[in-house]
C-alpha cells in the first residue's frame, strides 16, 4: 500500500511539473526558486560524466571535517579538468575511492567521476552524524541511487529510474516533492537524472551550475573502501 500511495502521489504531481513556469513577482524573485527537472537540462549534454557520477552534499562540515570522518588522505588541490579529465574514476583501484572535495557556502560538496562513495552507507552514516547528507549517484547503465541521510537515519532512498519504490522514514512525506520536481512527468530518458538534481537543490537550497563546478578548486583525496 505504501508503494502504491507513492506512485499515486507521483502521478498526480507530474501534472503540476508539466505546467509552464511563470515569472515571479519582484518579491517572489527574492526567495529561493522551486527547482524542477527543466532547470538541469544542461547536465544531459555534459560530456565529463558519460560513465557515471556521484554528487554528495554534507551540511555544516568543512571539507577537512568530512575527510576526517571518511579517513581520507588529501593528495593535492586540483581544478575541474584535472578531476574529471580521465573519465574513469576509481577503475583499477578496488580498495579505494578517489574524490574531489570543495566548500560551497555552508555545505561541503563531494564530486566523483564514475564513483559511488556518496551512496555507500557504511561510509556515509558516520559522516551524517549530527548533520544531513544528500547524495545522487548514477551508473553507466542509467540506474543509480538517491540517498538522504540525517543523523545516521535513512530518510529517503530510491533509484531515480524507479521513484515509486522510494523507501525511508520520510518517503511518504517527500513523495509530493518528487512529483513536483518532475519524476514521472514524461518518458524522456534524461528526465529522472534532471529531476534528481532538482530534488537535491530543493533539499539543500544549493543550485548546481556548470560555473560552480568548473570554477571551484577541489581537494583530490583518496578514501579507503570498506571491506565486505
Amino acid at each position: 500500500m505504501r508503494r502504491r500511495s507513492l506512485a499515486l502521489l507521483l502521478a498526480a504531481g507530474s501534472l503540476a511539473a508539466c505546467s509552464p513556469r511563470r515569472s515571479g513577482t519582484p518579491a517572489a524573485a527574492a526567495t529561493p526558486r522551486a527547482a524542477i527537472a527543466d532547470d538541469y537540462r544542461w547536465f544531459a549534454h555534459e560530456p565529463d560524466f558519460s560513465k557515471g557520477f556521484c554528487f554528495t552534499w554534507v551540511q555544516g562540515l568543512t571539507p577537512q571535517q568530512v575527510l576526517g570522518r571518511l579517513h581520507g588522505k588529501e593528495l593535492e588541490r586540483i581544478t575541474w579538468p584535472q578531476l574529471v579529465g580521465a573519465g574513469d574514476g576509481p577503475v583499477g583501484y578496488p580498495d579505494r575511492y578517489f574524490i574531489g572535495v570543495t566548500r560551497v557556502d555552508d555545505w561541503t560538496l563531494i564530486v566523483e567521476d564514475n564513483g559511488d562513495l556518496g551512496v555507500n552507507e557504511q561510509l556515509m552514516r558516520p559522516v551524517s552524524k549530527g548533520t544531513t547528507v544528500v547524495a545522487h549517484h548514477r551508473g553507466a547503465d542509467g540506474h543509480g541511487r538517491f540517498l538522504l541521510l540525517r543523523k545516521g537515519t535513512t530518510e529517503l532512498d530510491f533509484d531515480p529510474l524507479n521513484p515509486a519504490k522510494a523507501s525511508g522514514s520520510r518517503a511518504a512525506e517527500l513523495a509530493p516533492m518528487l512529483a513536483s520536481v518532475g519524476f514521472g512527468a514524461d518518458n524522456d530518458p534524461a528526465r529522472p537524472m534532471e529531476a534528481a538534481f532538482a530534488l537535491t537543490e530543493r533539499l539543500t537550497g544549493m543550485t548546481m551550475t556548470q560555473e560552480l563546478l568548473r570554477t571551484n578548486t577541489y581537494l583530490f583525496t583518496v578514501v579507503p573502501r570498506p571491506r565486505g
